[in-house]
């Protein structure tokens, strides 16, 4: 792992473009499905609602079958070989085959573009080095991307290709920047560990306001992680270790909580990444329980999917989530080191 991070360093610091299987291709159809793998859910004779379409896990995915898999050669000469996936937490996509996933492993966000087969990182702001990235969000209206670093306790502000823009800052420092979300307005939402509250912002970046937790019986949050908005301006938080989630509507006026803790399906050990689909379900992902859980909108239980292994559609801590405008699902795997990625295909309401 501390091989990686130097050398991502050294290379950085080279100012060349760091870029893995980077032969200059056009962009081609990109291949959602992995046609050796078949996997729904429920299984069968029960109609299916969710299938597996396939995993990421870097450079590697880009090997040509067997083939040895050699994409660019270090500047010390060494042998030819990808960066993978190591400690995947946050992610989120075009939707036409870009893919950001922040790695804290690393200390570098992973640009995975399946269109050209190629992948490149992203491993400073300016001239700041990346320490612990955790969470990414995208504005494509915007050509944003917004990057949290909870080492660094900031949040950078990019364009789409990796240039660096600036910060976001609110009325003090962050105290831990976790989950990120952006409205349809272009607000920013940014989770704050450490100060239990999210801070929003304006498409601009002017600092608006903050959420802070109104649900009995403490009425705060502790250890909130993730963070995502429905289109009506919903917003939904995850308050990790009073597992739960907290619902605000579109002012900010908290509403209603779902789940408690538990260990079977319909509660959480410990909630992490969440995510909303086309439909305005809730996706929520638990790190203990290694599932995704799927509730409507009342916090009913829909389905769910996952449990500890390495087969398609099982999880070892899974973490962020997202959905892209084509409505795939996108799940950062962190301990099996890659990220999967699902689509609905209808879920009972």
């Amino acid at each position: 792992m501390v091989g990686f991070r130097v050398l991502l360093l050294l290379i950085s610091g080279a100012g060349l473009l760091f870029c893995s299987g980077c032969t200059l291709l056009s962009p081609a159809a990109v291949e959602w499905a992995d046609a050796e793998v078949s996997a729904v859910w429920p299984s069968p004779p029960d109609p299916p609602r969710l299938r597996y379409l396939r995993s990421l896990s870097g450079a590697a995915d880009f090997a040509e079958k067997g083939k040895s898999g050699r994409f660019f050669r270090w500047l010390t000469g060494e042998a030819d070989r990808g960066v993978p996936l190591v400690s995947p937490y946050g992610v989120a996509a075009d939707g036409q085959g870009r893919v950001w996933v922040a790695d804290m492993g690393v200390a570098a966000v992973h640009v995975i573009d399946l269109a050209r087969r190629r992948v490149e990182y992203i491993v400073q702001a300016g001239n700041t080095f990346l320490v612990s990235p955790v969470g990414v969000a995208l504005d494509l209206f915007r050509n944003m991307l917004y990057i949290s670093d909870a080492g660094l306790n900031k949040v950078f502000v990019f364009d789409l290709d990796g240039r660096y823009i600036g910060e976001r800052t609110g009325l003090a420092a962050f105290g831990r920047p976790a989950g990120l979300a952006v409205d349809a307005a272009g607000q920013l939402y940014v989770v704050d560990v450490v100060k239990s509250q999210v801070d929003i912002f304006s498409p601009d970046g002017g600092y608006l306001r903050s959420l802070k937790s109104a649900a009995p019986p403490d009425r705060e949050f502790k250890l909130p992680s993730n963070v995502a908005v429905a289109a009506d301006g919903s917003v939904f938080v995850v308050d990790s270790m009073n597992f739960r989630l907290e619902v605000f509507d579109a002012e900010g006026r908290s509403q209603r909580t779902i789940g408690l803790l538990g260990d079977v399906p319909g509660t959480f050990a410990r909630p992490r990444g969440i995510a909303l689909d086309a439909d305005g379900h809730i996706y929520v992902a638990d790190a203990v329980l290694d599932n995704v859980q799927i509730f409507d909108r009342d916090g009913k239980l829909l389905l769910f999917f996952g449990g500890r292994g390495k087969a398609a559609g099982e999880f070892s801590l899974p973490s962020g989530l997202f959905f892209d405008q084509f409505n795939r699902l996108y799940v950062a795997d962190v301990y099996n080191q890659r990220i999967q990625v699902f689509q609905p295909m209808a879920v009972a309401k």
